[in-house]
Parts: structure tokens; C-alpha cells; sequence
């Protein structure tokens, strides 16, 4: 049998080797524990800069509708003093667009 002598270098390589460890074991818990903060950070950036963009669509949304809804208060206005000053005329133009709708709609039977 074999036996083992252990120096005083040994024993310091061994001590050095498992402080060596604890200390690579501290530091993954301290990176570990800085990507968990940095990705609760990137997650709440994201969810803030998504409600700024949310907000600024629906803005747009709301400013476009509203313009929208003018031209298309304006649009009957017009065609209703266009009517009123015209009767004769609006209704031809109603009575031939109906009589072509009617042809197309019968063309498909």
C-alpha cells in the first residue's frame, strides 16, 4: 500500500482551492441575482415604452376619427343643399343609379 504525505503546499493548495470555490460560488449568486434586476429593469422599460406608444396611437386614432367624422359631416351638408337646390337633378341621378344597380343585381340571378 501506498502511502499519502501531505506537505504544508498541499494543504495550502487545498485550502486556497476551496476558498477559491466559495468565492466563485458568491460571485455567480451576485451575477445571478444582477440579471435578475437587469431583467426586471428591461421588462419594466418595455412595458413603459409600450404604454407611450399605446398612448400616442390611440391619440392619433381619436385626432384622425374626429377629422373623419368632420369631412363626413360636411360631405352631407353639401349633398343636402346640393339636393335642396337641385331636386330635379338629385333625383335622376338617384333614379339612374338605382335602375343600374337593379340591372347588375339582376344580371347575377
Amino acid at each position: 500500500m501506498q502511502e499519502t504525505f501531505t506537505s504544508p503546499e498541499n494543504k495550502d493548495g487545498a485550502a486556497a482551492s476551496t476558498n477559491h470555490g466559495e468565492e466563485l460560488g458568491r460571485k455567480y449568486t451576485t451575477a445571478k441575482g444582477a440579471v435578475g434586476d437587469l431583467a426586471d429593469e428591461v421588462g419594466k422599460t418595455a412595458r413603459d415604452q409600450a404604454g407611450a406608444v399605446k398612448s400616442q396611437a390611440s391619440g392619433w386614432v381619436q385626432e384622425k376619427a374626429g377629422h373623419i367624422k368632420e369631412q363626413a359631416s360636411d360631405t352631407h351638408a353639401a349633398l343636402i343643399s346640393a339636393v335642396r337646390h337641385n331636386p330635379i337633378q338629385a333625383l335622376a341621378i338617384a333614379a339612374g343609379a338605382g335602375l343600374l344597380l337593379g340591372l347588375l343585381l339582376h344580371r347575377g340571378d
